[in-house]
Formats: C-alpha cells, sequence, structure tokens
C-alpha cells in the first residue's frame, strides 16, 4: 500500500524505471522511502540539504532507492578466494570493467526519472578519489549513503561487509538514490537477514578485523591497482549464498 501526496502516481515511476532498466540491459530494483528522519552523519546531512535547496520547499521529499544488477557472469570474474594482489587474476578487470559500465547506466536511469518527475539525482559513486584522499572519511561531506536509504526503502538490509544484500541479488548491484518532492511511502517489507552466515568474513581478513573496515579496503582497492576502484571479493561470496538459499522469482521490486 502506496500513500501519495504528489502529482503523480507511484505506478508511473515504476513504469518508467521498468523501460529504463530495460534499456540498459539490466535488471533493476526500486523501493520508496521517507527522506527525511533517515540517519546520516552531520555532514553529510549538510550536503543532502543543499541538494534538496533546488527542489524548492515541499513538506516532506520521497527518497526513491534504485539498484542496478550485475550479471552473472560479472560476479564470476571476481576471484572466488582471497588474494593479496591480482597477480594470476587477469579477468578480475572484466569486474572492474562491469562496475563502470553499471554506475554509468544507473546514472542515466537516475538522471531520466529526476528529469521526468521533478527531482535531484544522485550519482551511484564518486570515482577516482580512493588515491587522493588519505582516509576515508574524507569521503562524507561530498556525498550521501545510497546504503541508508536502501535500507530505508526496504530493498535489503546491511550485510557484516556493511553492503546492502538483498534477496534477489545479494550486493551484487550498484546503488542511487533519487529524491522527489511530496510523500509517497511504502508498507515495511520482511527481509531474511544475514542470518548465522559469516561466508564475507571468511573469505576477507580485513573484514575480519575489529573496528571500521572501510580504510582498510579503501587501501586494498588502491594497492590493487584495477581499471576500476573495487575489489569484491566479498560481493561475490556473498551472492553466491544469496543464491544458494534463493527459491527465485523476479529480481524485479514491484512498488505496490
Amino acid at each position: 500500500m502506496v500513500t501519495n501526496s504528489t502529482k503523480f502516481a507511484p505506478d508511473d515511476i515504476l513504469a518508467c524505471f521498468r523501460r529504463l532498466c530495460a534499456g540498459a540491459g539490466r535488471q533493476g530494483l526500486i523501493g520508496l522511502a521517507p527522506a527525511e528522519g533517515v540517519h546520516l552523519l552531520t555532514e553529510q546531512h549538510g550536503y543532502l540539504k543543499e541538494r534538496l535547496r533546488s527542489l524548492g520547499s515541499p513538506d516532506r521529499f520521497t527518497a526513491a532507492s534504485l539498484a542496478l544488477l550485475y550479471h552473472d557472469h560479472e560476479m564470476q570474474a571476481i576471484p572466488g578466494r582471497w588474494t593479496a594482489t591480482r597477480t594470476g587474476a587477469d579477468g578480475w578487470n572484466d569486474y572492474a570493467g562491469a562496475y563502470e559500465e553499471v554506475n554509468g547506466a544507473l546514472d542515466h536511469v537516475a538522471e531520466s526519472l529526476a528529469a521526468r518527475f521533478g527531482g535531484i539525482a544522485e550519482q551511484p559513486t564518486l570515482a577516482g578519489w580512493v588515491d587522493k584522499v588519505g582516509h576515508v572519511s574524507e569521503y562524507s561531506p561530498h556525498c550521501i549513503s545510497h546504503r541508508v536509504f536502501a535500507e530505508a526503502a526496504g530493498l535489503g538490509w546491511r550485510g557484516r561487509h556493511s553492503l546492502i544484500v538483498t534477496p534477489e541479488a545479494g550486493p551484487a548491484l550498484r546503488l542511487a538514490t533519487v529524491f522527489l518532492p511530496g510523500s509517497l511511502v511504502e508498507a515495511g517489507v520482511d527481509l531474511p537477514g544475514c542470518g548465522d552466515c559469516r561466508a564475507c568474513l571468511e573469505v576477507c581478513p580485513i573484514l575480519g578485523k575489529l573496528g571500521d573496515h572501510r580504510e582498510g579496503c579503501r587501501r586494498r582497492i588502491d594497492a590493487l591497482g584495477l581499471d576500476a576502484e573495487v575489489c569484491g571479493i566479498c560481493v561475490r561470496v556473498c551472492w553466491e549464498q544469496v543464491r544458494a538459499r534463493s527459491v527465485g522469482g523476479q529480481p524485479q521490486r514491484q512498488l505496490d
């Protein structure tokens, strides 16, 4: 059940999103959540407030969380076990190429939805920064967390690797967010969570360390020197575990 205080219908958003996904040759997921009340870091909250100024002064904003999924062969290009270097794993760059392609497609989908419904699109990722910052925290003032809005919209849950895990594709996806004027609120979604699965922690020694692992991930990505700022080993093993537990179904989330 979706409540609607905007000039457009949720079905319009879904239909447009489906057309854009088909044009991109990707399966996609979409969910809605109120933009207000979502917990962001203080600097990200300030960044978002400035971004939303251009939408005027509506009483409410809706966050449309969007995901485009990777293809199976792109996940299978990632090494299936830990390796400290890229030596002997030349196919890894196939995943790096897919990362860039999916980000580009997702940027187009988000911008097109925003233009169609009078919103603002937040790009999928900040590229080219991994070797230009001294610490991962330096990203925060320049972006919002798509994962926070994906959780709020019910696309997935936060896995032990801190990525969004969906029932349809695990973490094998990229996220963007479109902010729309007005209120479109979805009912809650029941998600299974990780349960007792620890596959990502077992495959990656960085994730197994105490404390915030994000800086360790940034340094590893920089050291790997792939064609994009990626690693993906935890993504592949999580994707495999979710697939093993899946009972099938279409990875095209409905809005109603």
